[in-house]
């Protein structure tokens, strides 16, 4: 993805990220239980929508972050349905473990591309959004979803959101004051983000006190979403290196 259309992260970035993360978490469940694709058609959709932004996104070289976040949205409903479909098919600890080790191999690999590219990615404060970044951020979207509907089971949605959300804080407050290992605090602040949108979208939707629903959970987060990309604006705050 062109440099012109990576935002910076900052605390706009992350904010948009965690909601994304509920957004994401509601729309894959909403998009799973209305379309009735299945999992191999479902996803096949999702990915060619992915793709058709990809290629839009060559051929425009304004600065414009809409494709960045149009493909994390996508990927995000996505990794809801891959996860929930595979943590049936293979045992838990398991599940956990070949997820965690993907998304350190693919956040490693996205660290590997083009020099300059790289360079100018983080001074955005993120690694090269290649091929090897998007795996990653599928598999943190993976993995986000399936550790969260674990915490969720263990201790039930509420505190689950709030001992998530308090570890996102704490994670995001280290990323911010360790220049040394930045890059893989990214990583780790990202996928307890992705965690956390789980248990938080799924609390806000089957909560039974508010008793709102998926879809309306799913219009809320998604307007909450798109308040911050477009009433914050994108210029405010400076971006946080990955190196110092």
């Amino acid at each position: 993805m062109q440099i012109a259309h990576i935002p910076k992260v900052n605390a706009r970035y992350w904010s948009a990220i965690t909601f994304a993360s509920l957004f994401g978490t509601n729309l894959g469940d909403l998009y799973a239980h209305e379309a009735h694709l299945g999992i191999w058609i479902g996803t096949s959709i999702l990915a060619a929508l992915a793709a058709c932004v990809f290629l839009f996104e060559r051929r425009d070289h304004s600065p414009n972050e809409i494709f960045y976040w149009l493909v994390i949205i996508i990927i995000r409903t996505g990794a809801t349905n891959i996860a929930d479909f595979t943590k049936h098919q293979i045992s838990w600890p398991l599940f956990g473990a070949i997820l965690t080790v993907l998304l350190a191999g693919f956040a490693y690999a996205s660290q590997l591309g083009n020099k300059r590219r790289e360079a100018e990615a983080e001074a955005q404060g993120m690694p090269d959004t290649g091929v090897a970044y998007w795996l990653a951020m599928l598999t943190a979207g993976v993995f986000g979803t399936f550790v969260g509907d674990v915490c969720s089971k263990l201790i039930g949605q509420g505190y689950a959101s709030l001992a998530l959300g308090a570890l996102l804080l704490a994670a995001l407050a280290v990323w911010r004051s360790n220049a040394t290992h930045r890059f893989w605090l990214y990583w780790i602040a990202l996928a307890i983000a992705r965690t956390a949108g789980t248990a938080m979208g799924d609390f806000l939707a089957e909560n039974k006190t508010l008793d709102i629903g998926l879809p309306i959970a799913t219009a809320i987060t998604g307007a909450i979403f798109v308040a911050i990309l477009l009433l914050w604006p994108r210029k405010g705050g400076r971006a946080v290196p990955i190196t110092a």
